[in-house]
């Protein structure tokens, strides 16, 4: 590193300092004149402040290893570069520039009798040649603009950046050169700093601060007027409870009366005005216990660590393609090619899928709880079906949505801060509020994670229809579920045939384009639904192959068979990219559409077919695991992971400063401190937001003489 450093100052220095005079050589850029006389300034260091001047080149990024691997990502070191303001130089900026550079190896060859070529006349030839893009941190005066600043690197002399001239096993002269060819009229990237606070950030911080303040007075309140607040207990009542100390008169009548004498000072202990009851709802007294308790049993089995598993693997996702995009050239990158072809690695890969277990869990829910509602009211309640869904997630939804846009710039810096209001939130943040962020190009969606939220809004809003049908007819429900899958299935199949999408996605040369018109798209995700709607009413109607009139050993051999079918469902789902990114088999256009219209319908039948047989008692060990009471509190962490888990993401990698190269320890200690931060945010909204205006809500309901569904 020292020895490149060195290099890279006698290369640039020289090509600055001596080739050309600082006039000189701003002479012929069209850059603004504060712009020239800061370059000059910097320029005349070499002969006043050469210290100085070394601190500026090791502020820059440099060229490393694993270059034709991949790793073509060179942060060099941001407040370095920043710290710079302090001195004569004034006020720093940092960009990314995107540079196009060559990797030549030259072989010389020589008649002498050593083998040795000692003269410059000796023939060369050039055996290899590669081209590449890389991104360089770059530090420069903060009076040119990044695209002026750009034109000052094209006519700097940072060429011969690594050169082996002589090959340390044969003493030839073979060289390895790296040479920059061209420079990007543009910035790769720009770190987004000294962001102001206008108008609407403020009023973002005074939200928060009136929920926690509502925190903090409600907790409050509950300590000073009610928990150390016993209940008065009367001295024939006493009496009452000394009778059932040992060898007292402990009959079911004196039981009774103390019972009786009780129940009414709690009774008037608990009535509050309504006043109290909206402030003690923000009361940690209340909002702890109920996230970390349980409550009462789930009705439905192993729904619960499913959630959990799927949100998990989603943040894998996220952060493993984050990571791979912001620091591996993936147009030529032979490492990410070796990632693929590990087996191991292939439920990561294509966790897409994950997605799938998403959408069959909530629908799951979602039909199951509907089908017991209308069976105790006998009639199908629109407006608490509507109102309930929409209050318990657009709170947490629109505040994250906010902070996205307003406040995440003002979380941090670095060489890689990113800013999500930048250019999405900006001009997409009413899709949110409408939950149509899927219908946006994936680069344009505000809290891009959160498109599969939308996705399933929208499949909500259209699910009566098939959970009416199923309640009135079952044969009736069944074929519109048919009839609507079919039609899911041909519209993917079209989408895919004619836009030449791909199985091994990653082998799609316009991934972006796949994943924003096939997989964000609701139609994508009909199936896994109607799956999830399916399923929820065979819970419900209690169809269990147990109960069937055959011999026990049958019982359990056909559900043996479920399990196998679910096995080897899911497996083929997950492995069927495998075949292409490792044994370079590649899908046709036919196989490819085939996959791609049965791979998320058999997933969703997999994982709907552990979900049942969890449900009928022969789910064994597995139940046991997956309906662990101790998931619980992470269950209602889960849809606050899933909003936040992105802003997470960015700001742990955008706080770098310096470059990552992926390996699995580096990518696990990544995706535990996501994990971690994640569900921390999450169980500070949950206790500031949801679940206190979740309980507001039902007190809103209560009066309103509008019955709650039991869970």
């Amino acid at each position: 590193m020292i020895t490149t450093l060195l290099l890279i100052v006698l290369t640039i220095g020289v090509g600055i300092g001596k080739e050309h005079s600082s006039t000189m050589f701003t002479s012929n850029i069209d850059v603004s004149d504060n712009c020239k006389t800061a370059v000059q300034r910097l320029t005349a260091l070499q002969a006043t402040q050469p210290q100085l001047l070394a601190h500026y080149w090791d502020s820059w990024g440099k060229p490393s290893d694993s270059i034709l691997t991949g790793h073509t990502t060179f942060l060099g070191y941001y407040d370095e570069c920043i710290n710079l303001k302090n001195t004569e130089l004034g006020d720093m900026s940092y960009c990314l520039y995107a540079m196009a550079m060559d990797m030549n190896i030259i072989q010389s060859t020589s008649e002498s009798p050593d083998g040795v070529c000692h003269t410059s006349d000796c023939p060369t030839q050039v055996n290899t040649s590669t081209k590449f893009n890389v991104r360089v941190g770059v530090c420069y005066p903060s009076a040119c603009s990044a695209s002026e600043f750009a034109l000052v690197l094209s006519k700097m002399n940072i060429t011969n950046i690594i050169s082996m001239t002589t090959d340390p096993f044969s003493g030839t002269t073979n060289s390895v050169n790296i040479k920059v060819h061209s420079v990007s009229d543009s910035p790769a990237f720009c770190p987004v700093t000294d962001v102001e606070y206008d108008t609407g950030a403020v009023a973002v911080i005074v939200v928060c601060v009136v929920l926690v303040g509502l925190v903090v007075l409600g907790t409050t309140l509950d300590v000073v007027l009610w928990q150390f607040s016993s209940p008065k207990v009367a001295p024939d009542v006493v009496e009452e409870s000394e009778k059932l100390l040992p060898g007292k008169d402990n009959s079911k009548e004196t039981q009774g009366n103390l019972k009786s004498a009780v129940v009414p000072d709690m009774k008037t202990k608990i009535e509050r005005p309504t006043v109290k009851e909206l402030l003690l709802a923000f009361s940690l007294y209340n909002t702890i216990p109920s996230l970390l308790m349980r409550q009462r049993p789930s009705a439905l089995k192993a729904l619960g660590a499913m959630k959990i598993f799927s949100n998990f693997a989603i943040v894998a996702l996220h952060l493993f393609y984050i990571t791979l995009v912001l620091f591996l050239d993936t147009s030529h990158n032979s490492y990410l090619l070796d990632l693929m072809k590990r087996i191991e690695l292939q439920p990561m890969i294509n966790v897409t899928f994950a997605v799938e277990c998403f959408f069959v869990v909530s629908a799951t829910l979602s039909s199951y709880l509907t089908l017991k509602d209308m069976e105790k009211f006998k009639k199908f309640r629109f407006v608490y079906f509507y109102l309930n869904r929409f209050f318990r997630l657009s709170p947490m939804f629109y505040l994250f949505t906010l902070i996205a846009y307003k406040l995440s710039a003002r979380f941090g810096q670095g060489p890689l801060w990113y800013s999500l209001d930048a250019e999405t939130c900006v001009n997409s943040w009413w899709y949110n509020v409408l939950y149509l962020v899927n219908t946006r190009e994936i680069l344009d969606m505000c809290i891009l994670a959160t498109w599969h939220i939308s996705a399933d809004m929208q499949l909500f809003l259209f699910s009566p229809v098939f959970i009416l049908l199923l309640y009135r007819s079952e044969l009736v429900g069944l074929i519109a579920v048919g009839a609507a899958m079919i039609g899911a299935t041909a519209a993917v199949g079209y989408a895919a045939a004619t836009n030449g999408y791909r199985a091994a996605i990653l082998y799609n040369p316009d991934v972006l384009q796949q994943i924003s018109y096939l997989h964000c798209q609701t139609f994508y995700r009909i199936n896994s639904y109607l799956t999830g709607i399916v399923l929820g009413y065979i819970l419900y109607k209690k169809y269990n192959l147990a109960n069937l009139p055959i011999a026990k050993w049958l019982k359990q051999s056909m559900y043996m068979l479920l399990w196998m079918v679910a096995i080897v469902l899911c497996t083929v789902t997950v492995l069927a990219p495998y075949f292409e990114y490792s044994f370079a088999y590649h899908y046709s256009n036919f196989e490819n559409t085939v996959i791609l219209m049965f791979s998320g319908l058999a997933w969703s039948i997999g994982i709907a077919i552990i979900i049942y047989i969890c449900n009928t008692g022969y789910g064994g060990m597995v139940n046991s695991f997956l309906s662990w009471p101790g998931w619980e509190p992470l269950v209602k962490l889960t849809y606050g992971v899933a909003l936040c888990h992105e802003m997470v993401i960015f700001f742990i990698v955008g706080t770098l400063q310096s470059g990552l190269k992926y390996t699995d320890t580096v990518f696990a200690m990544l995706l535990v401190f996501t994990m971690v931060l994640s569900y921390s945010v999450s169980a500070v909204a949950a206790i500031c937001v949801e679940l206190p205006i979740s309980k507001i809500v039902s007190l809103c309901f209560k009066l309103a003489g509008i019955e709650a569904r039991s869970k």
